[in-house]
């Protein structure tokens, strides 16, 4: 078991590392093509989208084909289009290279998330879903910033070649589920969007779009609020990401109070708190109470996106693959969204405002909640 949770915990970083890596050496793309950063940043939204479209199409079919096989697939081919990437020679390419990351990162996610609730006891699903998404605080706290520095050091070109051969190094790794999934051969796959007609499953999406528009809409303008509003430099901005990822990483640790409180009690805790550190965020009157407030939101994130998962695969256990592709889905179509509406807000209005609009749609959450029916598998302790 031990070793299994490890193998998601290690594997969800490096799909969130390749999803996460260009940003800190955008500019030096940008010289080597002669374009400007906004072009060179087309291959970060090719990489969204790939991986939108993928677990859109995809997921479904993870429950036929069985996840472990598609896991191991996607590692590779998220590898090779990497290693692809760092040979490009202009912009375009570059940016074709990312989408197949991206379509690969699409079958990936859902696919760890649904063999982690496969090798979770029951009882246990939160605690060791805690765990795996552990990853993601490894990617924000030593592997993007390792990234950047091995990129100052030996050019990104290469940094981007190691990300990917790591990743296809992984392959052995994951042949201990090849026993872990069985593909249901005897029946129709659900459809794409079956998930939204299950029991609570349109009030459980329509939430996870709200929640993931806030997250990747706020902290896309993080470092641009700390640079303009608190006169730190672009380095100290990079303080951004660790502290985030150690709230993250924290929670982790505590991961199992989700499964003795239940994630819908866990929720309505957990979205009020979320939306004071939001808002804590917006007023901080220093840039160490931003750092302090940025802590707090990574731990209530780390929580909220734990309820919000585990709440999914309660909704159909023998469906995994078509519930988390769904929800890779709207994940990052709730990104695009969110940055544009957070953009538009931080322009006009400045960060107050997007701590302000953030918490309020945190409250919109909070309604649906109240509002929809609990779920009898939700608590399981």
């Amino acid at each position: 078991m031990f070793g299994k949770v490890v193998t998601l915990m290690v594997l969800i970083g490096i799909i969130g590392t390749n999803g996460l890596i260009l940003s800190p050496v955008l500019s030096d793309i940008a010289t080597d093509f002669g374009v400007s950063a906004a072009v060179a940043g087309r291959a970060i939204t090719a990489f969204g989208l790939g991986t939108a479209i993928s677990a859109l199409w995809l997921g479904r079919s993870l429950d036929r084909f069985g996840t472990a096989r598609a896991l191991q697939l996607a590692m590779v081919v998220g590898g090779a289009a990497q290693i692809a990437a760092a040979l490009t020679t202009s912009w375009i390419w570059l940016t074709a290279t990312q989408a197949l990351v991206g379509l690969a990162a699409g079958v990936g996610l859902p696919a760890i998330y649904a063999l982690t609730a496969d090798i979770s006891p029951a009882g246990q699903e939160a605690r060791i879903l805690g765990r795996v998404i552990l990853g993601w605080s490894l990617a924000l706290i030593a592997a993007v910033p390792l990234g950047a520095y091995l990129a100052d050091m030996l050019g990104w070109r290469l940094m981007l070649g190691l990300v990917g051969g790591i990743g296809i190094t992984t392959l052995p790794f994951t042949t201990r589920f090849r026993n872990s999934h069985v593909a249901v051969r005897d029946s129709q796959p659900m459809g794409r969007f079956a998930p939204l007609a299950l029991p609570r499953g349109l009030a459980t999406y329509t939430v996870c779009f709200l929640f993931m528009a806030v997250f990747y809409g706020t902290y896309t303008y993080t470092g641009a609020h700390a640079i303009l509003d608190f006169g730190v430099s672009t380095g100290a901005a990079g303080l951004i990401a660790l502290f985030y990822g150690i709230g993250f990483g924290a929670a982790s640790l505590m991961s199992g109070v989700i499964d003795r409180l239940g994630t819908r009690r866990m929720q309505l805790i957990g979205f009020p708190a979320a939306a004071m550190a939001l808002v804590a965020m917006g007023y901080a009157p220093t840039f160490w109470w931003y750092l302090a407030a940025i802590t707090a939101w990574g731990w209530m994130n780390n929580q909220l996106l734990n309820t919000i998962v585990t709440g999914l695969t309660a909704l159909a256990p023998r469906s995994k693959g078509a519930v988390l592709g769904l929800y890779s889905a709207v994940t990052y179509l709730a990104a695009a969204v969110g940055t544009l509406a957070m953009g538009v807000t931080f322009q006009g209005a400045g960060f107050v405002w997007v701590g302000v609009l953030g918490a309020a749609v945190n409250g919109v959450s909070l309604i649906i909640l109240l509002a929809s029916r609990p779920q009898a598998t939700q608590r399981r302790a």
